[in-house]
């Protein structure tokens, strides 16, 4: 195969040329995609954006019939392509939705973007794999030469699992985030509560006032006060919220309001009880976690620390010694 890739090539360029701007090709992609997965970028005017149109769509869903956006060039070609080669099954469809839902990916469209990079990255990570085995494996009486063939698989198992494992990374940092602000939503729904506003009004002003600090779980308590508005049973939009964040914490504090929605409790009282809990759970995994920083810090001194001690205290007598023994 590989010497039917060189008749293929011009004149004046070697298989060698050839391979190393293939390999060249190949981490300019991946550096880019490194680069806007881990490049830190300020998610609030898409947050933002997100909040406003599921508003707009809830709202023209309610009064009338809605109209649908024109898609862009870039999603029309994805889905498609997804579409054509049917890379969509139905018994998955709601399993990914749920993830993406789950991750903050509210579009529509983003289970096609999955499905598509799902098609793309173990084709092209698969032909890269295909070159460094080319490039490494040249020689067949290396001692390395059978392992070689594992780069194609690996780099097509690769770009197969990288689309799950973003999606799951995100909603990782995600969690992270809305359980940290739950301390200060509950105190804050419970001043509400305390001055006379309803449950919805409650989300409402408490998500207004998180927009800035905790931007994750204000778009999750307006995405619940917009249900609570539209949807006949005021308990189903609870249960979308615990079903998009899937954590006990965000289920406990579903149940309490749905206790307290159907046998009328005072719910300034049952949320004052769950702020208390939570940040004393809080302050136990802070405790926790700084129990275990001396047995961490043990590897590292002994390897960094300590030679770099003996050292400073060995080195001036071994010298004089030295210099003792020189005379």
């Amino acid at each position: 195969m590989f010497e039917d890739i060189k008749v293929m090539l011009p004149p004046s360029m070697q298989s060698d040329d050839m391979v190393m701007l293939l390999i060249a090709a190949v981490l300019c992609v991946g550096v880019l995609v490194l680069y806007f997965l881990l490049m830190p970028r300020d998610s609030m005017s898409s947050r933002v954006k997100v909040i406003q149109e599921r508003h707009r769509a809830m709202r023209n869903q309610a009064t009338s019939a809605r109209q649908r956006r024109k898609p862009e060039a870039s999603v029309n070609f994805i889905r498609k392509v997804v579409n054509g080669l049917q890379l969509i099954k139905k018994n998955q469809i709601g399993k990914t939705e749920t993830l993406l839902v789950q991750a903050g990916f509210h579009s529509k469209d983003a289970i096609y973007v999955v499905a598509f990079f799902n098609l793309i990255l173990p084709i092209i990570l698969g032909i890269a794999g295909f070159f460094i085995m080319q490039t490494l494996g040249a020689n067949p009486n290396s001692r390395w030469y059978l392992f070689n063939y594992i780069w194609p698989v690996l780099g097509a198992y690769l770009g197969l699992k990288l689309p799950v494992w973003y999606v799951r990374r995100v909603r990782k940092k995600r969690y992270h985030q809305i359980r940290k602000s739950l301390p200060d939503v509950l105190d804050l729904m419970t001043i509400c509560a305390e001055a006379g506003l309803s449950l919805a009004a409650s989300l409402d002003r408490v998500s207004r006032e998180l927009l800035l600090s905790y931007p994750e779980m204000a778009e999750e308590l307006t995405m619940t006060s917009l249900e609570m508005g539209f949807l006949p049973d005021r308990n189903k939009a609870l249960s979308n919220m615990s079903e998009r964040c899937q954590l006990p914490e965000v289920r406990g504090i579903v149940s309490v309001l749905i206790q307290t929605e159907k046998y009328g409790t005072p719910i300034a009282q049952a949320l004052r009880v769950l702020s208390a809990e939570f940040r004393q759970t809080r302050m136990l995994n802070a405790e926790q976690k700084a129990a275990q920083l001396p047995a961490l810090m043990t590897v590292p001194m002994i390897i960094f620390i300590l030679p770099t001690l003996f050292i400073v205290i060995i080195a001036p007598a071994a010298i004089k010694l030295m210099i003792t023994m020189g005379k």
